[in-house]
């Protein structure tokens, strides 16, 4: 059995924290043999027939525990020869990310985690518009009037891009910013004239969000994310930290209410965000979080991911 990782290059990756990191150690220590691409290797090969294939090295597992590969052992494959595809890279979610995703859908035999046409139709910031009832209010536009309005309308606001990750470039505005509307300008402008998400200041976020992982639609997991002093960020990339946490009655029905719309578009492993009773995103791309998990709470969700991806190629 082989699985693909598209994912940033392994031997760059801090091996105390990234969990794509736990999911390959877990393949490997099962005996799978596993594999390193890069989005931009994959290409289309048509010729009466198409072919999606891609530059690939196969991963070892170092004596330290870290991952590496052979730099001259790069050798050129169809995808199709592989059991699951897990993609994993960061984003920004550009045209990059997406013309990837116009490639990967065309698989017919691996199991991709997740459904490259969905990741493609759902950016993280635009899949709550399926959830309105769950989310704080909240503007998508990179109309400033539209945007002002809303500003006015909630006095204080989270600006964030649309296709940001990892806490970039989110703020905390309110009514009373003077030159508003330049501010806003210039804010736009710098991620490419992209429309921006502007939601609801939630007063309890300095108690943190909990980040909730789930397999299938099932919970696995969850950590609290609590930002450091002065900081509205709570992201562990941008020095959040892990707090043990549990879920209440509130956060359990936010989690069975999106469980079936995962499960319909195969979005097998999804990270949430929840502030203060509202789910503020969902993360379908490149979730994070099991290692912290983990740690306190003395699980092994890698395994769980594993043993549901290979229950599924049976």
């Amino acid at each position: 059995m082989k699985f693909l990782f598209q994912m940033d290059d392994p031997k760059k990756i801090n091996i105390s924290e990234d969990s794509t990191y736990m999911i390959i150690k877990e393949s490997l220590n099962r005996g799978i043999e596993c594999f390193y691409n890069d989005p931009n290797w994959v290409y289309a090969d048509i010729n009466r027939k198409n072919k999606i294939k891609s530059h690939i090295f196969r991963i070892f597992l170092k004596d330290n525990g870290t991952l590496t590969y052979d730099i001259k052992n790069k050798i050129n494959v169809d995808l199709e020869n592989f059991s699951a595809i897990f993609i994993r890279q960061d984003p920004p979610y550009d045209m990059k990310y997406i013309s990837n995703t116009y490639l990967l859908e065309k698989l017919k035999k691996p199991m991709v985690i997740n459904n490259p046409s969905e990741l493609r139709n759902f950016p993280e910031k635009h899949i709550m518009m399926n959830f309105p009832d769950l989310t704080p209010s909240t503007i998508i536009s990179s109309d400033v009037e539209v945007l002002i309005k809303f500003i006015e309308k909630n006095n204080e606001v989270i600006l964030k891009p649309a296709y940001g990750n990892g806490g970039l470039g989110i703020v905390k505005v309110d009514a009373s910013k003077r030159n508003l509307t330049n501010f806003l300008s210039k804010y736009i402008n710098q991620f490419s004239n992209n429309p921006i998400i502007a939601q609801r200041f939630l007063k309890n976020y300095i108690r943190g969000d909990k980040r909730v992982i789930l397999i299938n639609g099932n919970v696995k997991g969850s950590v609290l994310r609590v930002p450091k002093k002065n900081s509205i960020k709570s992201n562990f990339h941008a020095g959040g930290s892990a707090v043990k946490t549990s879920l209440n009655k509130k956060e359990k029905l936010i989690c069975q209410k999106i469980k079936n719309f995962l499960i319909n578009k195969k979005l097998y492993f999804v990270g949430i965000d929840i502030i203060d009773g509202f789910l503020t995103e969902i993360n379908i791309t490149s979730p994070t979080g099991i290692q912290e998990i983990n740690r306190l709470d003395g699980v092994n969700i890698e395994k769980s991911i594993i043993n549901f991806v290979l229950k599924s190629l049976k």
